[in-house]
């Protein structure tokens, strides 16, 4: 009984007189979703990658965007060119990124909904779930234009031999979009390479394979992803992914955490929380890798019963394989959702239904008991229900927390302090202490700092170029405000992921531009200027932000960041008082010992 009903559930099929009511119905989700990404967004706050992707866009020549923007960035060039059109003719940053989004995501949902074979239940409740509506319909990413990719590569896959191109250029359209697209792109040329040899030996006609335009469609796009490809090669010092910031292949393949990794990225791409922080468990890994594996051999079965295997496996498997082993982050995992969506898609516009793998049915016939049947609906259907719930959590957070730096930037424009000497906190690498079972790299203390210079663990590497908070403020302006942002090249107001620097020679040009009047974040003062410059000289924080740098599906990861002004400025800004804690009591400042 259980199976029939799967089936009629799967079937799709919808009489001629229910299509005026599902127009309707289809319409009022749309309408529910646009206007719930329009709320949620109104309240947004532009987030570091967002702001990075609008900076280079404005800022970048379009050399730059297609010959060196890539190699850090690791996208396409497509997503900053389209912005460009926007950024380099005074568009304001927040409304106008928000727009372009919400039109993307609009458009994928309307295709799904009313395009889609799904039955109306899923359709209905698909652009709710939290990548389509939360983290790709909200944040402002080229992921939007992905989801638009998607549904179209489902919708001109069944005809895709009689009209090569429409297919071609979708695909290529994604590979545009992301070098996740590239890959998946990739995998699905190289199943229809193979189906498109079979059928010509099958009817004889291989020696005139080049009378077939989908010979020439193939070669487009692998021109097109040869060249993308190129493009996307991490630079040497790139940040992220650069040859001496990354470790050996094999040193990855002996760490057992890939694996799980690789296991888990179906179930993540809905259900799972493994990858919701920073932090992680082991055992919830274990759990989580156990239901992630019988997603891969469920969807594996799915698949293969209904003759898309190599469909699914292939492409997808590239991608995990790399998610894995190279990079991957929690807002990647809803290109794995979307390639879930287009598996099932074309199997039911091809079968008409998902026919059922033949274990599931033995398994099926087994559950015979009610509590056990009734246990695994409940269960099943809160796995379903739970990516809503994430949806609504994630939604709901972005309202109520102060997500982004923008406060920060309204205090400098308020206070019309551009044309001052504000540096800005950047990226450093602490030693770790031997006895600690603290993270190297990271002092837990350096949120505490109530006055500047101060004491901090030994520092082991400096990284100039990586100022996290600089890129969230600098949308806001119309020039570069901090003295030591980009020393090197002060009018790109966007960030560059660079790991490889001289950087006591960039510490001279800071000292050459003198002390600052204000500071961002927690600066090591002491590395930059010798104790005689610093003698007597004390920064207090005027302002105390906690802001969350990142939502995630079940919670959020706050962060804390000061404004100090030097001591001396109070007479000239006697608006400011002095902060002296992190819950925001303002306090009489303190006089320096020679006062």
């Amino acid at each position: 009984m259980a199976l029939s009903s799967i089936k009629d559930i799967f079937s799709c099929k919808t009489n001629q007189e229910n299509k005026k009511k599902d127009l309707k119905t289809g319409l009022l989700v749309l309408f529910l979703y646009t206007a719930g990404i329009i709320i949620v967004s109104s309240f947004h706050e532009l987030w570091f990658d967002e702001t990075q992707a609008w900076l280079i866009a404005r800022c970048a020549s379009y050399k730059e965007i297609l010959t060196y923007i890539p190699h850090y960035e690791g996208h396409p060039p497509l997503w900053h060119l389209l912005l460009s059109v926007f950024a380099k003719n005074g568009a304001p940053v927040d409304f106008t990124l928000k727009a372009i989004n919400t039109v993307f995501s609009v458009t994928a949902m309307a295709l799904l909904i009313f395009r889609s074979p799904f039955p109306k239940i899923v359709r209905y409740l698909l652009p709710f779930t939290f990548f389509f509506f939360y983290q790709y319909g909200v944040q402002s990413r080229p992921y939007s234009l992905a989801m638009v990719a998607f549904m179209l590569m489902a919708v001109t896959y069944k005809d895709r031999n009689s009209h090569p191109w429409r297919y071609i250029l979708v695909l290529s359209l994604l590979c545009l979009v992301s070098a996740y697209g590239i890959m998946l792109a990739g995998g699905l040329c190289i199943v229809w390479t193979f189906e498109i040899i079979s059928e010509l030996i099958r009817n004889k006609k291989l020696k005139f394979f080049w009378k077939d335009m989908r010979f020439y469609s193939l070669c487009f796009i692998l021109v097109l992803a040869v060249v993308l490809i190129i493009m996307l090669i991490p630079a040497e010092d790139c940040y992220y992914l650069g040859i001496e910031n990354d470790s050996a292949l094999i040193d990855k393949l002996k760490n057992g955490l890939c694996y799980i990794l690789f296991l888990i990225i179906p179930f993540e791409s809905w259900s799972g929380i493994v990858m919701n922080s920073s932090t992680f468990s082991l055992p919830s890994e274990i759990i989580e890798g156990i239901f992630g594996f019988g997603m891969w051999v469920g969807l594996s079965a799915f698949a293969a019963k209904n003759k898309k295997f190599f469909t699914f496996f292939l492409p997808y498997f590239i991608m995990s394989a790399f998610m894995s082993i190279k990079y991957v982050s929690l807002h990647h995992l809803g290109m794995s959702a979307l390639y879930h969506i287009f598996i099932f898609w074309i199997i039911i516009e091809q079968e008409g239904k998902i026919a059922v793998p033949e274990f599931i049915k033995k398994i099926n016939s087994k559950l015979t008991s009610t509590f056990v049947r009734k246990f695994v609906f409940v269960g099943g259907l809160l796995i379903c229900l739970a990516p809503v719930i994430y949806s609504g959590i994630a939604s709901i957070s972005d309202i109520k927390e102060t997500f982004g730096l923008s406060c920060l930037a309204k205090t400098i424009k308020d206070n019309h302090l551009e044309d001052t000497k504000i540096m800005v906190a950047w990226s450093v690498e602490y030693e770790k202490d031997e006895d600690s079972d603290e993270e190297e790299g990271f002092d837990p203390y350096i949120f505490k700092k109530f006055e500047l210079p101060s004491a901090h663990k030994p520092i082991k590497r400096h990284n100039t170029y990586i100022m996290g908070a600089a890129e969230m403020i600098e949308p806001y302006f119309e020039k570069n405000i901090f003295m030591n942002y980009n020393v090197d090249c002060p009018d790109d107001l966007y960030m560059h992921y660079k790991y490889k620097e001289d950087y006591e020679a960039v510490f001279e040009k800071w000292r050459e531009k003198g002390l600052p009047d204000f500071i961002i974040g927690y600066c090591a003062l002491d590395e930059v200027y010798d104790e005689k410059t610093l003698e007597g000289v004390r920064y207090l924080p005027v302002e105390s932000v906690n802001y969350v740098h990142y939502i995630c599906k079940t919670g959020i990861e706050e962060s804390h960041i000061y404004l100090y002004m030097r001591d001396d400025l109070f007479d000239d800004y006697p608006q400011f008082k002095w902060v002296n804690d992190q819950t925001g009591n303002v306090y009489e400042r303190k006089p320096q010992k020679n006062e």
